[in-house]
């Protein structure tokens, strides 16, 4: 797949496990690779001449449009994937709108993440299918999960903002308990 002679990948994820397992497999197909796992140590880099870059849609307390952003601020010409265990249609269509050149969900194999580094639209169309097929109910979570943390989780203010009862939400978080893998 990779075509052109050391190219540069940033790859911004804050599982590290994830992240060293996507470093290492890089650098052995020929990448100069750089790993952030916070948007604050992605801005301690120099990105000026980036070739790629993954970044996670959530990033620990961090979103990772933000990153994009700050990415495509320092380096337009740079092909930007974003990766999520969160995925939605919602969220696909905000990083296409500020960049991305494709979006993709965990689980994935690192052939197919460098596919679509390489590839205007390498799967969108596939991975877009089976996002429209997600249930209520996981859209319902993320949303949750997305304002709880914007709440600095508590409990009544994100109630207020949703506006249902805080007994209502506290049910919903105990039919949706937090995912320990990685973002």
């Amino acid at each position: 797949m990779n075509t052109e002679r050391h190219p540069s990948l940033l790859i911004v994820e804050d599982d590290s496990k994830l992240r060293n397992t996507l470093e290492i497999e890089f650098r052995d197909r020929g990448y100069v690779v750089y790993t952030a796992s916070s948007l604050k140590e992605l801005e301690t880099l120099t990105i000026q001449s980036l070739r790629f870059a993954a970044i996670d849609l959530r990033l620990g307390g961090d979103n990772g449009l933000v990153g994009l952003d700050y990415i495509k601020g320092k380096c337009p010409q740079c092909r930007v994937v974003m990766i999520t265990g969160y995925g939605t249609i919602a969220t696909a269509v905000a990083a296409m709108k500020k960049g991305a050149a494709s979006y993709i969900t965990k689980p994935f194999d690192i052939s197919t993440l460098e596919q679509h580094l390489w590839y205007e639209q390498a799967s969108l169309d596939q991975e877009t299918t089976s996002l429209s097929r997600e249930s209520l109910d996981q859209h319902e979570r993320e949303y949750i999960e997305y304002v709880v943390a914007q709440c600095d989780g508590n409990v009544s203010k994100a109630a207020r903002w949703l506006n249902i009862h805080r007994q209502s939400l506290q049910r919903k978080l105990r039919k949706y308990p937090p995912k320990n893998s990685g973002s």
